[in-house]
């Protein structure tokens, strides 16, 4: 079964289908995400099962090569299976729930109060001294805490109605 999980490219969420596959073969090589070329290389691997816009394979590349790096410095959050796990909620695996904030990078004074008040990784200081999301699906799916906390507005989550399309689904259902 491949894998699919959502991730930030340039500020937007963008879903890809064998996604976590591909890292962990990177993984099982022993390749790093420092080496030139790899996210390049990332984006041909995941254009088989996903469209990437040719104009867009720059950001992708980008945004591949450092979600690589947070997939390898994961080990401590890690099932047995490689994966780490995240649960489920109202029986759908977390990685399927597109429930996780954006930062509005041009909003976004650094303060720091979001940092303070979610301790599970969802965000992290970026190196411009503002915040990133780092780990959207470490975000609790329904909370908006970090967001009510920030006085400039830069965090932005999606309409609460989108989680009415997951009804609590039984463990046997698909």
């Amino acid at each position: 079964m491949t894998s699919y999980r959502q991730i930030i490219v340039e500020g937007q969420p963008v879903g890809l289908r064998g996604l976590d596959d591909v890292f962990e073969a990177l993984r099982l090589q022993g390749r790093q995400p420092q080496e030139p070329g790899l996210g390049m290389e990332i984006v041909q691997r995941l254009s088989k099962e996903n469209y990437i816009p040719p104009s867009a394979h720059q950001s992708f590349a980008l945004a591949l090569t450092h979600e690589y790096a947070t997939y390898l410095n994961r080990a401590d959050g890690m099932t047995s299976t490689g994966k780490r796990g995240y649960g489920t909620w109202r029986g759908y695996p977390r990685e399927q729930i597109p429930w996780y904030p954006t930062i509005d990078e041009d909003l976004c004074n650094g303060c720091g109060l979001c940092l303070k008040l979610c301790t599970l990784g969802a965000l992290q200081p970026a190196q411009n001294g503002k915040v990133r999301v780092a780990d959207p699906f470490a975000c609790v799916v329904g909370c908006t805490s970090c967001a009510n906390v920030c006085r400039p507005g830069a965090i932005i989550f999606p309409s609460r109605s989108i989680l009415d399309a997951y009804t609590h689904k039984s463990p046997g259902r698909r």
